[in-house]
């Protein structure tokens, strides 16, 4: 599923009508009969606030086919200016011959109106722009979309929420906060930032016949995998297979008064399939971790010669879950990137010593996955969160690329990045969001890494079966546990490859 920006939804668009020959008013008709589909059975009464373009054109088709449907509807077209576009006037002359309830709004006098009518139906459908607005509003209709608002009825948002800027997902002045938006063929780039989440409501992206080949031929970069595309990297096991076959894992973690992020780290590298995990922790909590974790081998940072053998044979080292704040994890940072040569999953501490130590991110530059949290990822770039909040993507691609790594930036809509390619994972939920839960993804990742993934795919299967395994445990629970969702990995990864 691609991401685009408003740029890219109008090539799309151009290239359906003018090299396809889809003509403009059968995309109409498409996109009508899909929304038509799904809100039909929502309510018996409908208001329909059209714009006067293609949006607005939409709207006018989909009332059409609800009054077909014996469904009450009033609609009413918001026109200060009456510059009609070709396709809104062809479905607004079919309503008309049809003598359907039609009103117009063209000035802020007439909004009274607007609110009697919506009083007396049950459902709003929001048609009044599509992807087209990028300036702010004017007070004409920053009211039309107060009033809409503040009237509590389930507003349906056609294409997106009128007042959005889908680019930025930041309303222009006022938007419509929809309970559900039916999104065509793509997801607009602005509805990734976290800005637009509370005006989309439901979001569900809708198909009006456009080729695959054409938004194939605009791929701006950024994509949402669906699920049958993991199982095309996730690799099945041989029959013939041994634990030799699957990888070491290194994993340097915990502290005194931290001891569950090291345990949960391993026990999800565990849980991924690691032929053998390792996990070296100071030496005054190693005892406890190897009482919990039977089925991994641990070690301490005093063993010196042990820790070496470790690091130059590892597939895959995960540094950073549970560490202190101390000189010395920053030196030992520095000393396995001078030893080692495998790819690092770099978490927690890990992140903020980079934060701190130029020379240690130089030295791992090729080699890194990244998995900030904003917070993290603010400290890395010498920015606010509130900046990286409101450009995650580009952020975290511009870091990646200039490191040569891999980026996890968590949260919902988890940017992964190798700075080129982006990827928005969209699986998981706030149940999830416990501690524990990043220190759970980190063990996936090295675990994944450590078989032979490749660092993207590693990045992306882990974000992905930690995201799945949440949303399966957490169905009839309030909130979850790193612990549960540890248990429900191997599930996952099953389900994926058979």
């Amino acid at each position: 599923m691609y991401v685009m920006s408003r740029n890219g939804c109008r090539i799309v668009d151009q290239k359906a009508i003018e090299i396809v020959g889809i003509p403009s008013i059968v995309l109409m008709e498409n996109a009508a009969n899909e929304v038509f589909s799904r809100i039909k059975d929502l309510g018996k009464s409908f208001t329909v606030v059209c714009g006067t373009g293609n949006n607005g054109g939409d709207g006018l088709a989909i009332g059409r086919k609800l009054v077909l449907a014996k469904k009450e509807v009033h609609f009413v077209i918001i026109s200060p200016r009456e510059n009609y576009s070709n396709d809104f006037n062809i479905n607004y002359d079919i309503i008309d011959n049809m003598n359907c309830k039609i009103s117009f709004i063209k000035d802020i006098s007439d909004i009274h109106n607007l609110k009697e009518v919506i009083n007396s139906n049950e459902i709003i459908v929001d048609s009044i722009f599509g992807v087209g607005i990028n300036k702010e509003l004017n007070e004409f209709y920053k009211e039309v979309i107060e009033a809409m608002n503040d009237s509590k009825k389930d507003i349906i948002a056609i294409d997106v929420p009128s007042g959005l800027d889908c680019n930025t997902g930041n309303p222009m002045g006022g938007a419509i906060k929809a309970k559900t938006t039916y999104t065509f063929e793509v997801v607009k780039l602005g509805f990734i930032n976290y800005n637009s989440f509370k005006y989309l409501g439901d979001l569900e992206v809708v198909p009006i016949g456009i080729p695959d080949e054409v938004k194939d031929s605009i791929n701006e970069g950024i994509t949402i995998l669906e699920d049958y595309s993991y199982k095309e990297i996730m690799r099945k096991r041989e029959i013939y297979g041994h634990k030799g076959d699957y990888g070491r894992a290194v994993i340097f973690a915990g502290s005194k008064g931290f001891t569950g992020a090291a345990y949960l780290a391993t026990k999800a590298c565990l849980r991924t399939g690691a032929g053998l995990t390792t996990l070296v922790t100071p030496k005054d909590i190693q005892d406890i971790l190897s009482g919990m974790l039977i089925e991994a081998m641990t070690s301490n940072f005093n063993e010196e010669e042990k820790v070496e053998k470790l690091i130059t044979t590892a597939n895959a080292i995960a540094y950073g879950p549970g560490l202190q704040s101390s000189r010395e994890y920053e030196d030992f940072l520095l000393y396995i990137s001078k030893k080692g040569n495998c790819h690092l999953v770099i978490d927690a501490e890990g992140i903020n010593i980079l934060s701190r130590r130029p020379e240690i991110l130089d030295r791992l530059k090729g080699r890194m996955i990244l998995t900030p949290h904003p917070g993290e990822m603010a400290r890395l770039v010498g920015r606010s969160i509130l900046e990286v909040e409101s450009d995650r993507i580009n952020i975290a691609k511009e870091y990646a690329k200039k490191y040569e790594s891999i980026v996890l930036l968590k949260g919902y809509n988890t940017v992964i990045t190798d700075g080129e390619k982006v990827y928005i994972n969209t699986t998981g939920n706030s149940k999830m969001a416990s501690g524990g839960s990043g220190d759970c993804l980190t063990g996936m990742i090295v675990s994944l890494l450590a078989q032979k993934h490749s660092p993207l795919e590693s990045a992306l299967i882990g974000a992905y079966v930690h995201g799945k395994a949440g949303e399966i445990v957490s169905k009839s629970k309030y909130s979850i546990t790193a612990s549960e969702i540890i248990e429900g990995i191997s599930t996952i990864i099953h389900n994926i490859i058979m």
